[in-house]
């Protein structure tokens, strides 16, 4: 009897797996891509240096040399990725889906670590799903600009994957957004150096609603976005350590749109932002009060964001040509208090602004991409005034140029 019970007891079990597998799909996806960049000078860059922002300022050494006009070039594959689409049985009247997905830019003794980039589960109806997970932030999500380099239009657009809960409510051609997120690798800037502690010390999640329109040609939608850090839980002061409650307040609308008609299309979007170090833009906070007990109050830094992209695509007996003109440009706009103490941001401090007119080229045959990219970036440093507003520039530029080879499966 037992013998007996115990091969029912597999049977159901080989039953109830092999009904699972036929309930789950998994569809692998990725590629391989190496790239190849070379810079005349000096800039500011993130995973070894594939992911650009901005050339900097000039250091001269004791004949009057730029120590920073020196030119550079590497080669790297690290952006290489894997992912898995999964699609799975219903869920309380619901399609359920999941990815996974990962390149090896992560962080660690090596450059080769494998990394996490969006991890989540989905479950739709037929007007409304949501999303649990690490995924793109909606915030920059619906609309890209179509370079091929890994910035994707960083800083002039915000860039950024967070966990997040997702809420889309779609009627006819428009989806309503709302979302709520906490930072792991794209983090505010503090006291402590780049840490996502200031979003999770405030316990207060970072929220995002959006109204989104889309047609066959036109797409279109705006968003603003509402982040609360406290940037630190303790002073230091004579008689010890002091308890404290501080939390900074920041507000970023931003609005795009995108026309495509035939081969030719064009995007742009438009960004206000505040704070918003952990989107990879040029932006933060400052010190604007320190009080006899030793608390500090904090105002952002602000910039506004803009950038456009043009691309034609140009059909070949084999395979097609994109060409794609980005351009970018970012404003800082400073703080609206005098800051007293020490500030937090990302991008250089002395930066009045960014301007960026980049052409490129990208050759697609069945799995195989071939792209060069000529990337001019202009940044105007200058002298800044009690509130980071930037006067009396002069302009730095670096000259980027990047290959990319990429074969996707």
């Amino acid at each position: 009897m037992k013998k007996l019970f115990l091969t029912a007891a597999f049977a159901a079990f080989a039953l109830c797996s092999h009904a699972q597998e036929k309930a789950i799909t998994i569809k692998p996806y990725g590629f391989i891509r190496n790239y190849a960049c070379f810079d005349t000078r000096e800039s500011l860059t993130s995973n070894s240096e594939q992911f650009y922002y901005m050339p900097k300022d000039g250091v001269m050494d004791i004949n009057g040399d730029d120590l920073n006009k020196k030119p550079n070039m590497m080669l790297l594959s690290i952006t290489t990725r894997l992912g898995l689409n999964i699609t799975g049985p219903e869920f309380l009247g619901a399609k359920t889906s999941a990815k996974i997905e990962a390149d090896f830019a992560g962080f660690g003794t090596s450059n080769t670590v494998l990394r996490i980039r969006q991890a989540y589960a989905k479950m739709a109806w037929e007007k409304q799903d949501i999303l649990v997970g690490q995924a793109w932030h909606p915030m920059m999500g619906d609309m890209m600009p179509d370079v091929f380099t890994l910035e994707t239009g960083a800083p002039f657009t915000p860039f950024s994957r967070s966990p997040q809960v997702r809420y889309n409510y779609y009627r006819s051609n428009y989806t309503l957004t709302g979302t709520i997120l906490y930072q792991y690798q794209y983090t505010s800037s503090g006291p402590a150096g780049s840490s996502f502690t200031y979003a999770r010390d405030a316990v207060v999640p970072e929220i995002y609603l959006q109204a989104m329109y889309k047609g066959d040609k036109w797409q279109a939608g705006v968003g603003i976005d509402l982040l609360t850090l406290k940037p630190r839980t303790e002073a230091t002061t004579p008689a010890g350590k002091l308890k404290v409650d501080e939390n900074i307040v920041s507000v970023s609308p931003t609005a795009f749109a995108s026309y495509k008609s035939g081969n030719w299309g064009i995007k742009g979007r438009i960004t206000y932002a505040e704070n918003a170090a952990h989107l990879s833009m040029i932006s933060g906070y400052g010190i604007t009060k320190i009080k006899e007990n030793g608390e500090q109050e904090y105002s952002p830094l602000r910039s506004v964001a803009g950038w456009t992209d043009i691309t034609y695509r140009q059909k070949l007996k084999k395979g097609h040509l994109t060409y794609c003109l980005f351009l970018g440009l970012v404003k800082n706009l400073g703080c609206e208090d005098d800051i007293v103490g020490s500030i937090y941001m990302r991008g250089e401090k002395n930066a009045a602004y960014i301007w960026r007119v980049a052409p490129s080229i990208l050759y697609t045959h069945n799995a195989m991409q071939i792209g060069l990219e000529y990337n001019p970036t202009t940044v105007g440093y200058g002298t800044a005034d009690s509130r980071y507003k930037v006067d009396g520039t002069h302009s730095v530029t670096n000259h980027r140029i990047c290959a990319m080879l990429k074969y996707n499966f």
